[in-house]
């Protein structure tokens, strides 16, 4: 039998290398994020910054025959009020330093410049490829962009125009300028007719959102009346602040995190055996990386306290507690889309966006069936419901036993959007989601309305990308 100070020992051994093991993983974390680009997360980048221009461009045509409130609303909780072009252009540069010779980026940089009115950056273009021997692609721009003569040649220069670009938003628009260039009214109108076609769709699912994101604000305002009217919001007594102290709590979510660490290493060797894009190991690596630490705490934490998870961690409501789990998730959710809108604000103000690649998710824009059911089991079900767990059932939870609410929600909010990677402008987003949380694991003692709202506000990122990128 292993005296007591041989336990201690090797529990200091365990902890320690986990510790290890997690230290390199975020080591490893961050020189990949800070040595390489953002690009590197994607598969296809020129394939998905097409498909996210093209579709932004189009939506953004269609709009300008939408209300302006709703063309505003668009613009704060889509777009972050940013200007599509600009950024567009901004994008297509990184890319273009990242694959240089790329025909399809060069091209479509071309027209953004174009349509920006950088006249000195198209005649930049056309005098290199003319210097390359690609005369034809540079008379299109040039004809298009820099009013030189047709001389007859239009119907040349649109066939070209055809090959360079498939059919969509940038092709478009390279054959509306040479219409106007040919005064020719009639082609004109069949490029805008055919538009219209395409992106009336796009228009319907932007609608639906936008009802559905009034309908979430109409919703969350109705919890906060309830609320303010004196109702109670307490759903369950989860263990907060907790009975195990701060040091045993910070040991299982070490061990837990390195735990974690080797079980992400063994699915990447599988991974690689099994080749990429596997939906079963997709859909089964999250939880398999959760099990350490949801183990450890169920024996180390809950179970010393004499319950188990679904009780420590408020799953379970108190009698009347339902209708108090009803409209904390109203207000829960109704308060995550005013922050988006105010962030929105916030980000037209300051000019500062998330990278495209933050939100991109290549399984759900084009990855089959099984792919992009797998990406979405792990986006808005496995995601919310183990973050939850993770950062507020246990994280906030073991900060509490020694720190005010206040503290602790600000500290665990921060560890929450650290995590995540995010520029500047994610980071934000998701901070003031994880305060939030935090406060109202706090105030309702259950984890219930945390991922719900959770839940909700990653269907909502998902919808989007499904909506607006996806068929």
């Amino acid at each position: 039998m292993a005296t007591p100070r041989r336990r201690r020992w090797m529990g200091a051994l365990v902890t320690g290398v986990a510790g290890c093991l997690l230290a390199a993983f975020v080591a490893l974390a961050v020189h990949v994020h800070l040595a390489g680009s953002r690009l590197d997360s994607i598969e296809d980048p020129p394939r998905a910054l097409t498909l996210i221009v093209e579709r932004t461009m189009d939506l953004d045509d269609a709009l300008t025959r939408a209300a302006m409130w709703e063309r505003r609303f668009y613009e704060l909780t889509v777009t972050d009020g940013r200007n599509e072009l600009d950024e567009a252009i901004a994008w297509y540069e990184e890319l273009s330093d990242a694959i240089p010779g790329d025909p399809g980026v060069q091209v479509r940089l071309a027209v953004l410049y174009g349509e920006a009115g950088r006249i000195d950056e198209v005649l930049d273009t056309v005098e290199r490829w003319r210097a390359r021997g690609d005369s034809a692609r540079a008379d299109v721009l040039a004809a298009a962009y820099l009013d030189a003569p047709l001389d007859g040649a239009l119907g040349r220069l649109r066939e070209t125009a055809a090959r360079m670009l498939e059919p969509g938003w940038f092709r478009d628009r390279l054959l509306l300028r040479l219409a106007d260039r040919a005064g020719d009214s009639t082609a004109r109108e069949a490029i805008v007719t055919s538009a219209r076609a395409r992106t009336a769709p796009l228009l319907r699912r932007v609608r639906a959102l936008t009802a559905a994101e009034l309908s979430v604000l109409g919703l969350g305002l109705a919890g906060l009346v309830i609320i303010f009217r004196g109702r109670p919001v307490r759903v369950d007594s989860a263990l907060v602040p907790p009975p195990w102290r701060l040091g045993e709590g910070l040991v299982v979510l070490v061990r837990g995190a390195g735990g974690g660490v080797l079980v992400l290493a063994a699915v990447y060797f599988v991974g690689r055996w099994r080749g990429p894009n596997d939906p079963l190991l997709a859909t089964l690596s999250m939880p398999l990386m959760y099990a350490p630490l949801l183990w450890l705490a169920r024996r180390r934490l809950f179970a010393p306290a004499g319950v188990g998870l679904a009780r420590g961690l408020g799953w379970v409501p108190a009698p009347g507690g339902w209708r108090a789990l009803a409209w904390t998730i109203a207000l829960l959710v109704g308060m995550g889309t005013a922050t988006d809108l105010a962030l929105g604000f916030l980000s037209e103000a300051t000019h500062m966006s998330a990278h495209w690649t933050e939100w991109f998710d290549e399984d759900l824009a084009w990855g089959g069936p099984l792919i992009a059911g797998a990406s979405l089991l792990g986006s808005v079900v496995f995601a919310p419901v183990f973050e939850e767990i993770v950062f507020r059932g246990m994280l906030y939870a073991t900060l509490r036993r020694r720190l005010a609410w206040p503290i602790a929600a600000t500290l665990s909010a921060a560890i929450f959007a650290i995590a995540h990677g995010y520029g500047a402008a994610g980071f934000g987003s998701v901070f003031l989601s994880g305060l939030l949380w935090a406060i109202a694991y706090e105030r309702t003692g259950s984890l219930l309305p945390n991922m719900a709202a959770h839940i909700l506000n990653n269907v909502a990122a998902a919808l989007g990308v499904l909506l607006l990128l996806r068929g």
